[in-house]
């Protein structure tokens, strides 16, 4: 089977569009939380968030003019990782399917027993960023996409600690960034919601990312040592 969910890789973008109307959850800066959206779009900026535009805001708007996306259907991650260097992995099974896709920056890698970078009320500027998307025609239920969010997260972080990761404040291994963002989008077509690690589901949504993730650190690393080697 050839996955449904189409990828269009743009100038300093990178365009997930879901086959219709998907239900998503995700805590991403535009249109985070329970959304319904057809498009996810992760725009890439300059480290700290440095942009042509004025504003985050503005950005938005020139992102949703240039690319022809309807607002209200886009959900919106940034990152100052190249997108064009994303991975992305597809699973079939049983009639179900997954689709993850993730772009990987490592320039603000932490450990989870890190001490915070800033105070309450502070803004974190964006950084390397690690974005994942998971697309699925399963899960009609918030219940189970929030259970497909525990199940990425956690495939992130074994890539993280499988690929010797160290945090850029500390040193100890890491197991994510400071400014991680994670997209699961769902039709519910197969009414299909337990995706813990002893079914089916859970293993293909675990596979796609932890393969799409370790992917991209090795893309990330490798285009560290070129910078390196050039400078």
């Amino acid at each position: 089977m050839i996955s449904p969910l189409q990828i269009d890789l743009r100038p300093n973008c990178l365009v997930a569009r879901f086959p219709g109307l998907f239900t998503c959850l995700s805590w991403a800066p535009w249109n985070g939380g329970e959304a319904s959206a057809s498009v996810v779009a992760n725009l890439q900026v300059g480290l700290n968030g440095s942009s042509a535009a004025a504003s985050p805001a503005e950005d938005w708007e020139v992102l949703f003019q240039a690319h022809s996306l309807i607002p209200e259907e886009t959900i919106g991650l940034m990152t100052a990782a190249t997108v064009s260097a994303f991975a992305n992995r597809f699973r079939f099974a049983s009639g179900a399917w997954v689709h993850a896709l993730a772009t990987v920056g490592l320039s603000n890698a932490r450990s989870v027993l890190d001490h915070a970078d800033v105070e309450l009320g502070q803004q974190t500027p964006s950084s390397g960023t690690v974005n994942v998307v998971v697309a699925t025609n399963a899960l009609p239920t918030i219940a189970g996409r929030i259970e497909a969010i525990h199940i990425a997260s956690s495939a992130k972080t074994a890539a993280f600690r499988d690929s010797g990761v160290t945090s850029r404040k500390s040193n100890l291994l890491a197991d994510l960034t400071g400014t991680d963002c994670l997209v699961v989008g769902a039709s519910g077509k197969i009414e299909e919601d337990q995706c813990g690690l002893h079914t089916i589901l859970g293993e293909m949504i675990a596979r796609t990312v932890y393969t799409s993730v370790s992917e991209g650190i090795a893309r990330c690393r490798k285009a560290e040592v070129l910078r390196s080697y050039n400078n």
